[in-house]
């Protein structure tokens, strides 16, 4: 059995350029902050939101419907506004297209992609219960193939709520101490029970965790598993589970190659995947193959920039190269449904 080449198209994503059907909006908003950040400034200082908040909400809601906007302390400037995919994988390229085009930092405001984590561990209220963070406790157990840490959160208020709610208050804990993309990224699966964890940990003390994650981690991590198609028969699929969307913003295009094996011989898609990997150089990341028992399908991300020379791989393997799909998904759906 062989894997993908690991040597070659490895690099990680470049930040996205303001093209396509959101550039315009984001232009459109970025010319109108310096006049809107002056009534916003007005409007947190009386704690009295009105008319700019309003022309923010419609600015966002501009570049796309399903963004969303948050006003917080910055980490070095005094305000940060925050702009969120609301857990949309596909809107988060958006939100990094439109940091691109801020006017940077300076003493007043900063600006992220994503939720920041809220400076101080503030209490959630919901209805007459109030949960102080430093009184949650959880269970962590890092998923190496992953490169994730699996939760069981614990607090004995989470049994006066439904379990729908006991969700979001967890969620809405993990997105206050972790900020979005730390959430998003490194917590994989999250249970939630309705008592106190005697053998966990503080929560507060699962930042140093994420932290300790991060620094170990490889974004490799390869892994074979045996799949029995209804319609394909069986298969083997090697994949590469440990990709982190977020280094990989601008790969917005899902490649799919199938090549037929006349024979046992692997040489043929050897020479194929590393002619693909060339092709990607650091414009896409290979990050599976699926073997069949007459034919190999490669899987990889691409940016909008090489997708014509990827379908171009036709040509040059033809007829053993039968098929090249390039189709897009921002939100890397294939590669979730895969994983």
């Amino acid at each position: 059995m062989f894997g993908p080449v690991l040597e070659i198209s490895a690099a990680k994503g470049t930040v996205p350029v303001m093209t396509g059907e959101f550039a315009d909006a984001i232009e459109a908003f970025w010319l109108e902050w310096p006049q809107l950040r002056k009534d916003i400034e007005k409007e947190l200082t009386a704690r009295d939101y009105g008319s700019g908040t309003d022309r923010l909400t419609d600015l966002v809601e501009a570049i796309d419907p399903g963004l969303e906007w948050d006003l917080m302390q910055g980490i070095d400037a005094r305000h940060a506004l925050c702009l969120s995919a609301a857990s949309d994988p596909a809107l988060r390229p958006v939100t990094e297209q439109w940091v691109r085009g801020s006017p940077g930092r300076d003493s007043a405001w900063e600006y992220h992609p994503a939720r920041i984590p809220v400076p101080a561990a503030a209490p959630l209220t919901v209805g007459e219960i109030r949960i102080q963070p430093q009184d949650v406790s959880v269970v962590i157990e890092p998923d190496q193939t992953r490169e994730e840490l699996n939760l069981t959160i614990g607090h004995p208020d989470f049994g006066a709520l439904d379990e729908v709610l006991q969700l979001q208050v967890a969620f809405r804990l993990l997105d206050d101490l972790l900020g979005e993309d730390a959430m998003e990224v490194w917590i994989g699966s999250v249970d939630v029970v309705p008592h106190s964890l005697g053998w966990g940990v503080p929560l507060l003390d699962l930042p140093e965790a994420v932290g300790l994650l991060i620094a170990s981690s490889t974004g490799r991590q390869w892994e074979y598993v045996d799949l029995d198609d209804p319609d394909l028969g069986e298969s083997r699929l090697y994949i590469n589970r440990a990709l982190k969307r977020v280094d990989y913003l601008d790969f917005t295009f899902a490649v799919i190659v199938s090549i037929e094996i006349p024979s046992e011989d692997r040489v043929l898609v050897r020479e194929v995947e590393k002619d693909l990997a060339a092709t990607l150089g650091s414009e896409g990341v290979i990050y599976a193959h699926r073997v069949f028992g007459d034919f190999t399908v490669l899987y990889a991300y691409v940016g909008e920039e090489v997708s014509e020379e990827v379908r171009s791989l036709a040509e040059r393997w033809t007829p053993n190269v039968y098929e090249i799909r390039v189709e897009p998904d921002a939100g890397w759906d294939v590669y979730e449904e895969m994983r």
